[in-house]
């Protein structure tokens, strides 16, 4: 059911992963493991397709959700660590069309840390809007914040990686898949992409949305009820439907589910650039690249990034209720997301990285010298989305005697 490698020194955490797949938690995934540069876990298994006829593959890709952002991130703190960003000035500077509304002021790092209250678009979005860049950062360019920037942190769900590969294809000329295909992915040989070309879409896996919860069924009923009436949680559901309001916007015609399919497992979703949310990769290469980050930033002589930019990115510049997920704590770092109750970074709090919709997530610790990346097709809802992962990590830490 598993096939792969893992050091002897690991194997509770492989037995973990095992169980996963065995007890029909995961469809089909895999995980990977470096700890001070070396590869420790490498495994896959499980199934691409619910009927288990399809065995999910040593190199078998998956959409990995906003796992994505953690990616792109690295690609902007390139440009910083080059002297052609600066975090502190405005948004505008850079990119010019973004001043209109008020938003003239906004500084770069408001982007990265979902400061910036344009965590969606306002305007109704038909199917397939996320594909169209042109469409969605000449929205994001000129519509005024769903609430004073700065004063208050939502999660940016997609439109996150418009707003920061606008910015450095402004600045670089190249758009962010370009820019992380030619300085990060090819000469790291890294099997992850940012706009997946035809080429690999005969070892993509299908994702699989989670199974709705008791209120989501519940909707229809709760529409009809007094807002007074209705627990936070419902008021939360309810406010989905309205694009004025932060959680609405956010999820403007979301991805995962449709009324035909997900839109996720279509061409026009896997060969387009969205990254905030479309990353196809292996948990190998994810590892990889957090592990670099995790070692000093740079290995066989390429370089990535510095100790002083990787500290730079993991700083907290938000920490908090969520406007956008419904008042849940989320701290973030420069495009990082950064560990908290709800989504584990592993043991160690300064660890950064990013979960995805569902369960993926990749994460890089540099006083531990360890990370981690884990893929899987099918999604699980809430905080139990992240089970498979944050138990594979909690047995690496506890063989190697580290919390």
């Amino acid at each position: 059911m598993v096939s792969g490698y893992c050091d002897e020194n690991f194997i509770e955490a492989r037995h973990i992963f095992e169980k996963s797949i065995s007890s029909g938690f995961e469809l089909g995934g895999s995980i990977a493991v470096e700890v001070k540069g070396k590869k420790v876990i490498d495994l896959w298994g499980g199934h691409l397709d619910h009927s288990q006829s399809i065995l999910w593959e040593e190199n078998t890709l998956v959409n990995v959700f906003s796992t994505t952002k953690g990616i792109a991130a690295i690609c902007l703190l390139q440009l910083i660590e080059k002297g052609l960003l600066d975090i502190e000035k405005p948004v505008s500077e850079y990119w010019p069309e973004f001043s209109a509304n008020g938003k003239d002021h906004i500084p770069v790092k408001y982007l990265f840390c979902h400061k910036a209250g344009l965590c969606g678009v306002r305007e109704p979005l038909q199917s397939g809007a996320f594909s169209d860049w042109e469409l969605i950062t000449s929205e994001l360019a000129r519509q005024e914040p769903l609430w004073e920037p700065g004063t208050a942190h939502g999660y940016h769900a997609i439109t996150y990686g418009h707003l920061v590969g606008e910015l450095l294809r402004k600045i670089d000329g190249r758009t962010i898949g370009q820019y992380f295909k030619e300085e990060i992915a090819e000469p790291l040989e890294l099997d992850f992409w940012i706009g997946l070309p035809d080429s690999e879409f005969n070892r993509v896996s299908d994702i699989y949305p989670s199974k709705p919860g008791p209120l989501q069924y519940l909707f229809p009923l709760l529409t009809k009820l007094p807002r007074f009436m209705l627990p936070g949680r419902a008021k939360f559901l309810l406010d989905f439907g309205d694009t004025s309001k932060p959680v609405g916007a956010a999820f403007n015609n979301p991805p995962i589910s449709s009324s035909e399919g997900m839109e996720a497992n279509t061409k026009q979703w896997r060969n387009a650039e969205i990254p905030a949310a479309n990353g196809h990769g292996t948990a190998r290469s994810i590892a990889k690249l957090y592990g670099i980050l995790a070692n000093g930033g740079s290995r066989d002589g390429i370089h990535v990034l510095s100790p002083e930019t990787i500290e730079k990115g993991r700083q907290t510049q938000s920490d908090g209720k969520d406007l956008v997920l419904g008042g849940m704590r989320t701290r973030f770092g420069l495009g990082f997301m950064l560990g908290t109750e709800n989504v584990s970074m592993g043991p160690n709090p300064n660890a950064f990285g990013h979960g995805g919709a569902g369960g993926s997530l990749g994460f890089s610790d540099p006083d531990n010298n360890i990370s981690l990346g884990f893929v899987m097709n099918q999604m699980h809802p809430g905080i139990t989305a992240w089970k498979t992962a944050t138990d594979v990590a909690e047995s690496v830490y506890k063989s190697l005697s580290l919390n």
